[in-house]
């Protein structure tokens, strides 16, 4: 059994992640990494892929753990929300295919707003969306008020359900990369949905009948910036705690 299963869906953020462990090494099976807290505690990261199907085999296939985490970045629904900030996931809601709230899904909280303060980190404690598509900016403002969620992603409620299943605590840790009036690239093959790395050729063969999407491409590569450093820089202290910083008694790890 591991102590703490971090689950992440893009290559770029289980970077962030791998890089607060110590001793990482292949996990056993393709898309996964061992390594261990700051106190010794054991953790496997576990890259689901985009989606809420491949996050639920990712987490239906995963080994038993003490706690699940899911980390990485997601899109602004509140207006106040920048490129950046952190929520703290109080809840997570999974909409059904047609965008309307299907189940509501525990998170703790608690605990994680008060270390997080502690250590000086701002954050916020708010409802996780998960979406089965890309929300573009015109269906924002309706999935927004209708769920009264701060931020949306496509992975989270996935893994919360296992959790829930399983009986044990999860935890959702999220940085907005996109704000609330951003229009998303977003053509079908652009991104592989096994790593979340762009395919450049299709890339490319997109931004060129839709002449539309450049001028924001800029200002999403300084937000995808921030949002790895940020990242990175939150579960490195987060992880770098240990146990305790995820609310979990040390003295029964079993790394």
């Amino acid at each position: 059994m591991h102590d703490v299963l971090v689950f992440a869906a893009l290559a770029w953020e289980v970077r962030a992640v791998t890089q607060a462990l110590s001793g990482v090494e292949p996990g056993g099976r393709p898309g996964t990494w061992r390594g261990y807290l700051g106190d010794g505690a054991s953790c496997l990261v576990v890259r689901t892929g985009i989606g809420l199907d491949r996050a639920c085999a990712a987490a239906e296939g995963s080994p038993p753990a003490r706690l699940f985490l899911s980390a990485g970045c997601a899109g602004a629904l509140a207006g106040d929300l920048r490129a950046g900030d952190l929520v703290l996931a109080d809840a997570v809601l999974r909409l059904d295919r047609d965008l309307r709230p299907a189940e509501r899904l525990p998170a703790s909280t608690v605990g994680l707003m008060a270390w997080a303060a502690r250590r000086g980190f701002d954050t916020r404690a708010g409802l996780v969306v998960s979406s089965p598509v890309v929300l573009d900016g015109s269906a924002r403002p309706t999935v927004a008020a209708a769920s009264g969620g701060c931020v949306v992603e496509m992975e989270s409620a996935a893994v919360a359900a296992v959790a829930r299943r399983r009986g044990i605590p999860f935890l959702g840790v999220r940085v907005v990369l996109d704000e609330v009036d951003q229009v998303l690239p977003n053509a079908p093959g652009m991104l592989d949905e096994a790593t979340g790395e762009m395919r450049v050729l299709r890339t490319v063969g997109a931004l060129a009948v839709r002449p539309g999407w450049w001028p924001g491409l800029p200002r999403l590569a300084r937000q995808r910036q921030v949002c790895e450093r940020r990242l990175r820089t939150f579960m490195g202290a987060l992880l770098g705690g240990g146990l305790d910083a995820l609310g979990q008694s040390p003295s029964v790890a079993t790394g």
